[in-house]
């Protein structure tokens, strides 16, 4: 039995040995080739994957960007509640400089952005503005909490995939500011009571 299984073990060895050998010795064009091609995909620049993924990312956060500015604007107008109001213009202020560091990160990694609100945005926006004014507290709160939860998965997202190393970092510092935006809004949802959960 012994004796078997070492001649099973010493055949096995053998063709091994062969297939490794043919194919160095038979194929040394083929071997210069491969090494050249290794040093190829080392050195070449940010793959097609990782720049689609930072111009999708980008555009993205920069249409957010414009839709609370608009937004924030209006419910400083309309919100009959000075709670509203102030979370309002905290909203338009942050993501109005959120906007002119995500433009210059746009320019230096020459990927562009939305220069100005785009049709969805202001779709948005009238969709907001033609409620009813003792409605509108409820469904602004509601739609930034919801547009805050599509942009803070964007960003999980996008962290998890293959990007630049400098928008990463952005995003990385961005993300907890923008969690801490959706956590206000909830809580004044909450305060609202009913009236916030039927404009959901």
């Amino acid at each position: 039995m012994l004796t078997i299984q070492r001649l099973i073990k010493s055949v096995v060895y053998s063709a091994v040995c062969f297939l490794v050998l043919s194919g160095t010795m038979g194929c040394g064009d083929s071997r210069d080739a491969d090494q050249h091609d290794i040093g190829m995909i080392l050195n070449k620049p940010v793959d097609d994957l990782s720049q689609k993924n930072d111009e999708r990312f980008l555009v993205g956060v920069a249409e957010f960007n414009y839709k609370q500015i608009l937004l924030g604007k209006l419910a400083q107008q309309r919100a009959t509640s000075d709670a509203v109001r102030d979370l309002a213009k905290m909203l338009e202020d942050d993501h109005r400089n959120a906007k002119m560091t995500l433009g210059s990160m746009s320019i230096i990694k020459s990927i562009p952005v939305p220069g100005a609100p785009t049709i969805a945005t202001h779709e948005a926006y009238d969709k907001v503005n033609e409620v009813p004014v003792e409605e509108f507290d409820a469904t602004y709160l509601t739609t930034v909490i919801t547009t805050h939860n599509d942009v803070i998965a964007l960003f999980d997202v996008y962290m998890r995939g293959t990007h630049d190393p400098d928008i990463h970092a952005w995003a990385f510092a961005r993300l907890p500011e923008l969690r801490t935006h959706l956590t206000r809004a909830m809580e004044l949802d909450a305060q609202l009571g009913p009236l916030s959960e039927l404009v959901r």
